[in-house]
């Protein structure tokens, strides 16, 4: 299991980020005082993480998320472009079509791996990582995508309470799809009420624009509690890289 700091019951402490297999401390701050999130894990399933004792806990009441132009689930076109992720050793991802040939994925759910692969149809290719920054968990996989129609990213930063949608493969099974609103960028993340878990890292965070479906953020991570020797997961709590970030990032490179 992670670090965190040691508690007994439910108290407010720092988010921490679930690596791979190795905890490194994470610069946010804490979500809410009565949402008294203690960890941030991250959302790419290892062997390890796997096994790690966590349990739901009920769902916060939201606001629906309303319609917004002609947007109100993803489509197949828009969901053909979240494809699964995974490494030779063990780790288990998502990522997003980004341009022709070009897998946008989580820097934490490939590091440490050789060898790397994305499934498109009913299976997995071998593909090469051609750019990776660690330090906005952010990296690139070249691999064929076929006529996967690749996913624009959103222009602006989003409005308060905007409806979202978190799309990954959570623990490596079927494809997911949550509905959320924006809630607030903190330490450069966006917080959102998206629900999401292990495996979906490198997902997918949609939004409207126009009625077309953009990416407003690549999923990160999910927000936890520790009680006892158990994790307990935040339902309705994302955390995702910002459209801004991975901009910069894609146009550096």
């Amino acid at each position: 299991m992670p670090s965190a700091t040691s508690t007994t019951g439910v108290t407010a402490c720092l988010l921490a980020l679930w690596v791979a297999v190795m905890p490194v401390a994470y610069a946010v701050e804490p979500i809410e005082p009565a949402a008294a999130a203690t960890t941030y894990i991250d959302a790419a399933m290892t062997r390890s993480a796997e096994r790690a004792q966590t349990r739901p806990r009920a769902a916060a009441a939201i606001a629906a998320p309303v319609r917004t132009g002609r947007c109100s689930k993803p489509g197949a076109a828009t969901l053909a472009a979240v494809l699964p992720v995974a490494t030779d050793h063990g780790s288990h991802a998502s990522g997003v079509v980004v341009d022709h040939g070009r897998v946008l994925t989580a820097a934490h759910a490939v590091q440490g791996a050789s060898r790397f692969f994305v499934r498109t149809g009913h299976q997995f290719l071998q593909a090469d990582l051609v750019s990776v920054d660690h330090d906005s968990d952010l990296a690139v996989l070249a691999v064929d995508t076929g006529d996967i129609r690749p996913l624009s990213l959103a222009p602006g930063a989003l409005g308060a309470s905007e409806p979202v949608w978190a799309v990954g493969f959570p623990r490596a099974r079927e494809l997911a799809t949550s509905s959320g609103v924006f809630q607030r960028v903190a330490g450069g993340a966006v917080h959102t009420s998206a629900s999401i878990d292990s495996g979906q890292s490198g997902g997918g965070l949609l939004s409207c624009l126009r009625g077309e479906y953009v990416v407003a953020g690549m999923l990160r991570g999910y927000g936890a509690y520790r009680s006892g020797e158990q994790f307990v997961k935040l339902d309705n709590h994302s955390v995702s890289v910002a459209a801004d970030t991975i901009r910069h990032f894609l146009a550096v490179r």
